[in-house]
């Protein structure tokens, strides 16, 4: 039994779920290729480079091409609707040519989640967004944004602590006090959205501070550990499975703390580094 495909409405980027597409399709038939798919009947396109250039931002879709991709994709009703203004919002120039086709997504990605779905991507695509929102968590946290900054691991200036604070205002995270600013809910839930490249993005920025904090701080401030091993299949769902379990201890763990001071990030990696088929 094959796996199913990507699911279109899990992306926030176009070319991030043509990839993983072109990825599922070659793991099924393996002979499949980017130029198989330009040579389909619905979509016909001769130019070899096309794909290429296309996928790496170079070329974008065209009206009449956006429909041709979605007959090609094999997407319909909702998913192919979702994937036109897909393909509009990632290409539009503007603000608010980008608001008004997000606000289409939105519609029909229907997310129920704490965070506005119409500024989900914009939290997730920075890391001192949710950094702030956990130090801002703590008791005796700063309330200028210029203070907010010189608590921070890595270098912000005042304006980027700013604009981190009106959208967490904006979206309703936290409110402002007679002191300074509050949470108004210790959980974020991401719903759907973080998925595809903005799930992508976000990771990418921890890790880019995981490996800055190699130097930053001493062992006692940190804890970096490596383990390489063979497991089978079955092997690999369990140690995921008790990955997940371990994060929820942690979670609860969390939540019966009492007099925090400091915002710690946890980094969980866990991939392939070779493979018999």
């Amino acid at each position: 039994m094959h796996p199913s495909p990507p699911a279109v409405l899990d992306y926030l980027d176009y070319r991030s779920y043509l990839k993983d597409w072109f990825l599922h399709r070659k793991s099924i038939q393996p002979g499949y290729s980017m130029r198989t798919f330009a040579r389909h009947p619905s979509v016909g396109i001769t130019s070899t480079s096309f794909m290429s250039s296309l996928l790496k931002g170079v070329r974008n879709l065209t009206q009449r091409q956006r429909l041709q991709f979605s007959k090609a994709l094999r997407l319909e009703g909702k998913d192919a609707e979702y994937f036109d203004f897909l393909v509009q919002f990632n290409q539009a120039k503007s603000i608010e040519e980008k608001n008004y086709f997000f606000s289409h997504l939105s519609k029909h990605r229907g997310s129920q989640a704490k965070i506005l779905l119409e500024q989900q991507y914009a939290f997730f695509a920075k890391w001192q967004h949710s950094v702030i929102w956990n130090y801002l968590g703590l008791p005796k946290a700063e309330a200028s944004p210029g203070r907010i900054a010189k608590h921070l691991a890595e270098s912000l200036s005042p304006a980027e602590v700013e604009e981190s604070l009106k959208l967490l205002l904006g979206m309703g995270l936290i409110n402002k006090k007679a002191n300074g600013y509050g949470q108004t809910d210790r959980h974020v839930a991401s719903g759907a959205v973080f998925k595809g490249q903005v799930a992508k993005t976000y990771h990418r920025e921890f890790l880019r501070l995981a490996s800055g904090a190699l130097d930053q701080f001493g062992p006692d401030r940190r804890q970096f550990n490596v383990l390489a091993f063979s497991v089978s299949d079955k092997g690999f769902a369990s140690v995921k499975q008790r990955i997940n379990a371990f994060l929820q201890e942690v979670r609860e763990i969390v939540d019966r703390d009492e007099d925090m001071n400091q915002v710690n990030i946890l980094n969980i990696q866990l991939f392939p580094g070779a493979r018999i088929p």
